[in-house]
């Protein structure tokens, strides 16, 4: 792991996440956060500044720090510090990229053509995700959808899984991979096939809840346009806001927009499988 001891008791200091991350904090929560980032980067063209991470001994308090100027201090979850970690980290590194946009979403790739699934939180995208990778796809996140506007591709951002009892009882089988942590009941899964080049985005699906029946219908590019900005995105900060219009509206020129109206969008994962295969 390459970590350094600290003078305080049981302290480690590690980079992950390709360096862009510096962490000093207990063992243990090192341990977590090392075996659930090690997978994840960030390529050019983004030159992010290095955030330190700093957790108190006893995992209940964590600041974080760039170029010296602390953007935040939270309060962790007794039992649960590393989930908690992992999705402020993500959450941090996202809106330090100033050239890729994000949008809050599963992504994943058939044959070379991607599929990005947009949807609030419950609607279903960790166990999608799970269950189309079961039937073929490639992985490039579950979390977080990493997009160059200039090349017209998604990049691979390999957050492991976040899969909770109920995801995995809607998702079934997970799909080939390893489990690189466990904390409470959350298994955090890294699946064997993962994408390792950026990828043409040719579907957009945005999960709805639908009580009753299943539909997969075609929506307009302005419509799902207007769904990327409701959704945590780069639509979010203020200073991007005219670059995140425009770079999303180049990305959705090329690609076909639906919206998939189920309650269980997992139990259908092979409607969304067969749309992925078949050109846009």
């Amino acid at each position: 792991m390459g970590v350094t001891t600290l003078d305080a008791p049981g302290a480690v200091r590690l980079p992950c996440a390709g360096g862009r991350v510096r962490f000093v904090g207990p063992a243990p929560v090192a341990t977590g956060l090392f075996e659930s980032l090690d997978s994840l980067s960030i390529p050019g063209p983004e030159d992010l500044p290095v955030l330190d991470v700093t957790v108190s001994p006893d995992a209940r308090t964590a600041d974080g720090v760039v170029d010296g100027s602390r953007l935040w201090s939270v309060s962790l979850p007794v039992g649960a510090p590393v989930g908690a970690l992992i999705g402020q980290i993500v959450g941090t590194l996202t809106t330090l990229l100033t050239r890729l946009l994000y949008v809050h979403a599963g992504v994943v790739a058939f044959e070379g053509r991607g599929m990005i699934l947009v949807g609030e939180s419950g609607a279903g995208k960790t166990s999608t995700v799970a269950g189309l990778v079961r039937r073929g796809a490639m992985y490039l996140s579950d979390e977080v959808a990493l997009l160059d506007p200039a090349a017209g591709t998604v990049i691979p951002f390999h957050a492991p899984m976040a899969v909770k009892p109920w995801t995995r009882k809607a998702a079934g089988i997970l799909p080939p991979g390893r489990m690189v942590f466990r904390e409470g009941g959350v298994e955090f899964w890294l699946p064997d096939r993962l994408a390792r080049e950026p990828i043409v985005p040719e579907t957009f699906v945005l999960l709805r809840q639908e009580e009753s029946g299943v539909r997969l219908n075609p929506i307009s590019r302005a419509a799902m346009l207007l769904a990327l900005a409701g959704h945590a995105s780069s639509f979010k900060q203020q200073q991007r806001v005219q670059q995140a219009f425009s770079g999303f509206s180049r990305l959705l020129r090329n690609t076909r927009c639906m919206v998939f109206n189920t309650t269980h969008p997992a139990s259908h994962a092979d409607l969304l499988a067969l749309l992925a295969r078949r050109p846009a």
